[in-house]
């Protein structure tokens, strides 16, 4: 843990990153409507991109605290978060397109638990009995509230283990872990202090551009009417990215403050920012299993902030 911030200051970056996913989120999904999803993706990125290097303007005018220019290694952390994210996004839609696409999108929620073997083997970090039931029951309450139809869903998780969604759904899941650990791995080797020296925001302004550099290139190729399309639909896009960009730097900073799997877990508070926006805004009523979701959600959260 830094000395430059209180102990708490992981928990309050993650929650707010959790509920500006959650907005940036709806703001996608009402984007839906009007572009493609790899022009809905980009959004985050291309908007989140000038959120980024506000922040570093801010921080260097009004706190001195200059961007310092990633080394190689921190680049080389940086652009396997770029590609990874990248990757978790396309083997998620690889999951949907699949006929059992609940069965993939589920296992995708193990993203935790991977996450904190993947720091364990990467950075070598270790946590508590008490964080990894907390992890697992947190994970497990997710993946039941994905499968939203069918009377069996332990069932379903079981048998469906072996198909494909499942397959394209863990390998999301893999994407979206190494992501959070190349962050993590990419503040960190700034420096003891790299959270409050502005590494986390280098890292994310080197994570960004590479995403819309790359993405755009790949838009430009298979979709070149999305550009125009995005023009069209510019303040939602614009909405979406700044709420995106603004979760992003807190992200990195709860990642650049904590393990992994700790803000990963309490990350999953999203959910519960993503059913109350669903409700307000799209008028959409969570069932009583995605209730009884919430409750087992919030006994693994509580666990895993009691070790944390």
């Amino acid at each position: 843990m830094s000395a430059a911030f209180p102990a708490w200051a992981w928990i309050a970056f993650t929650l707010a990153a959790a509920s500006l996913q959650a907005f940036r989120t709806a703001a996608q999904k009402w984007l839906g409507g009007s572009l493609s999803t790899a022009a809905a993706t980009y959004v985050r990125y291309l908007f989140a991109l000038p959120v980024a290097a506000g922040w570093a303007l801010i921080l260097s005018a009004g706190f001195g605290v200059e961007t310092p220019l990633p080394g190689a290694a921190s680049f080389g952390y940086a652009a396997a978060n770029a590609a990874t994210q990248i990757a978790g996004t396309a083997f998620l839609l690889k999951a949907l397109q699949s006929r059992n696409f609940a069965v993939g999108v589920a296992y995708s929620k193990t993203d935790v638990v991977q996450a904190a073997a993947f720091e364990a083997l990467v950075l070598g970090a270790a946590i508590t009995w008490g964080a990894a039931a907390g992890i697992a029951i947190a994970t497990l309450a997710v993946m039941l509230m994905s499968l939203k139809s069918g009377a069996r869903p332990l069932e379903a998780l079981i048998s469906g283990v072996t198909e494909k969604a499942a397959v394209y759904g863990l390998l999301s899941g893999a994407s979206f872990a190494i992501s959070g650990v190349m962050v993590r791995a990419a503040v960190l080797n700034y420096g003891p202090q790299a959270p409050l020296s502005g590494a986390a925001v280098s890292a994310l302004l080197t994570v960004l551009s590479l995403q819309v550099v790359f993405m755009g290139l790949y838009l430009l190729w298979r979709e070149p009417g999305a550009f125009a399309a995005i023009g069209r639909s510019w303040k939602a896009a614009a909405f979406a990215g700044a709420a995106g960009g603004m979760g992003s730097i807190c992200w990195f900073l709860a990642l650049g403050l904590q393990q992994v799997a700790y803000v990963r877990t309490l990350g999953l508070v999203e959910i519960l920012a993503t059913i109350a926006i669903s409700r307000l805004m799209f008028k959409e009523h969570p069932r009583m299993r995605e209730l009884a979701g919430i409750f087992i959600l919030l006994i693994g959260i509580a666990l895993v902030l009691n070790a944390g």
